[in-house]
This record gives C-alpha cells, structure tokens and sequence, in this order.
C-alpha cells in the first residue's frame, strides 16, 4: 500500500486539474471577487493537500491517513459553494472544510502531544495545522453571506486566503526549511526568530485586516522580516544542501517571491495607515496574491514534495 503522503499528492495533483476547469466558470460579478475566490480556490484545492503530503511521509498515523482522505472530498463540495450565491446551502457546503480543518487541528495537537513543544521546525508546522481552521471559520462566514461586525465580504474573504498561505503553509515552509538545516551549521537565533516572525505575524496581519490597520502595518512589518529571513537563510544555507537542480531553482524562485510579495504587503499596510492609496485590493491580488500564492508557496511546496534522492538530506523526517 503507497503511503497516505502519496495520496495527498495525488490529491494535489487532481486539485490542480479541477481548479483549471473551474476557471472557465463564474463565480463572482466582480473582478476582484472572481480573482480572489481563485486563490482562496487554489489554496483549498492545491496547496493545502501538498502541505499535508510533505509533513510527515511515512507515519502511520491513523489521523493523518483520514485527513488526507477526507480532503479531497471536502474540497470538491466547498468548492461547489462557490458557484452558488450566498445562502444557508452554500454555508453548509462550505461546511465540510470547516469539519476537516477541525481535523487537520487536531492533527496538529497530537503532534505536540507525543512529541512535546521540541524540535523548533516540527513546532513551526503545528503552527500551521493550527492556524487552518480560521481559514474553515470564515469561509462558512462568508458563504453564508453575513458580515460580523460590519466587516465587508472583501475583507471576509481575504481573511479566508490569508489563513491558507500565509497561515497554513508559510509555517509548514519554514518547518521544512528548519529540517534540512538542523543537519548543519547555520544561524540558530535567525531561524527561530524566523519562525516566531512568521508564526507571532499571523494574528496581527489578521487584526488589520478586520479591525485596526496600525496592527495590520506591525503584522505586515514582523512577517515581512520573518520571510524575509527565512529566504535568505534558504538561499545561503538551505540549497547548498540540496542535490537537484529542479529543487533548487524553485527555492530560489520561492525565495524571491517572498520577498517581493512582502514588499507589496507592507506598502498596503502603510497605506492604509497613511490613508494614502498606493495599491488598491484589486492591485494586491493580482500582484501580492499572485506571487504569495503560485510564487512562494506554490514552488516551494513543490520543491518539497518532489522525491528525495542520495544527495538529498532526509528531509521529509524530523531530525533525530
């Protein structure tokens, strides 16, 4: 029987097929809406079965083979809300990956369980297990069509992405990274500040997307220095380690989205503090978006998930 990682990237691969097909479909009056609910789509479809098929290959976790199973399933029917408008019919199809969020927590949890708060890499992605199910929460919010608090659907939904990559995936990257570099000499301190970055950011970056922009400028600031520092560690230390050239050049491609998204990110944040338009939304998902999702998280999944060779640390196991 092939392992429930390999599952997972069959999943990935299918995801990708269907999320073609579902750019020919409308599912939005508006641009903007259309382009996000495309990420947000992708994320689903895509990135979140490619991060589960990296984190732990080989376990035998009983959990881990049912989230693998159930994902596909409840990314098909959440994603069939999004063809429909808002309603009680799309909340409850969106429902589904709310439930497997909840499952992919839990996965998390007992991570940490049996194997405590230790090694830093293996926390970093726990963190992003964690953080999925804000992404499952707002997503029924927003196909339910309410708006708590009086926040827009814009912001709902950017709020349903930011929690697929930049939550969910960006601590499984960093976690990946921190696995090839507990094999060798590198900068202790920067790799943890990284992954506090990264993981600390995630809440703030939220905050000011819903409640106060200043917060959102600080989130912005501190993930922005996280990823920043994650990518410089991955070109200095992390691809000299790897064998591949494919891998390789999409870490370096990863790396350098990353960067260049975050500069968008925090020209967004200012702006919105400084209630001076720079980027407009419709601006930030077509450039920030674009290169978060299919730049940085997209290759560097990717990289991961391709096979390991003799040259290749053991990087899909934590360090011993």
């Amino acid at each position: 029987m092939s392992p429930p990682s390999n599952f997972a990237k069959a999943s990935a691969a299918g995801g990708l097929f269907v999320w073609v097909v579902l750019l020919f479909l409308t599912t939005s009056d508006s641009y903007e809406t259309q382009l996000i609910h495309r990420v947000a789509l992708f994320g689903k479809l895509v990135i979140v079965p490619l991060g589960l098929s990296v984190i732990t290959r080989g376990a035998d976790s009983l959990l881990y083979r049912i989230v693998v199973i159930v994902q596909p399933f409840a990314a098909l029917v959440s994603a069939v809300s999004f063809l429909l408008e808002t309603s009680l019919l799309a909340a409850v199809l969106s429902s589904t990956w709310f439930v497997f969020t909840g499952l992919v927590a839990i996965l998390g949890i007992t991570r940490i369980i049996s194997r405590g708060l230790y090694p830093l890499e293996e926390l970093s992605i726990d963190a992003g297990l964690l953080y999925l199910p804000v992404a499952g929460v707002w997503l029924v919010i927003y196909r339910f069509g309410i708006q708590p608090f009086g926040y827009g659907e814009t912001i709902i939904l950017l709020t349903v992405v930011h929690f697929h990559f930049a939550g969910f995936a960006a601590p499984i990257i960093a976690g990946m990274n921190g696995r090839v570099l507990a094999r060798r000499e590198y900068p202790r301190r920067m790799y943890a500040f990284s992954v506090f970055a990264i993981v600390a950011a995630m809440p703030l970056v939220a905050a000011g997307i819903t409640f106060t922009p200043v917060g959102g400028l600080i989130g912005a600031l501190l993930l922005s220095i996280g990823l920043v520092s994650l990518a410089i560690l991955t070109i200095a230390w992390v691809i000299p380690a790897i064998g591949p050239i494919e891998k390789r050049s999409l870490l370096v491609i990863g790396a350098l989205s990353n960067c260049a998204a975050m500069v968008l990110a925090c020209l967004y944040a200012y702006s919105l503090v400084a209630q001076t338009l720079i980027l407009t939304i419709a601006a930030m998902a077509a450039t920030h978006g674009l290169l978060n999702a299919f730049g940085f998280v997209g290759w560097s999944l990717l990289a991961w998930a391709l096979p390991t060779t003799a040259t290749d640390p053991v990087y899909n196991q934590p360090a011993k």
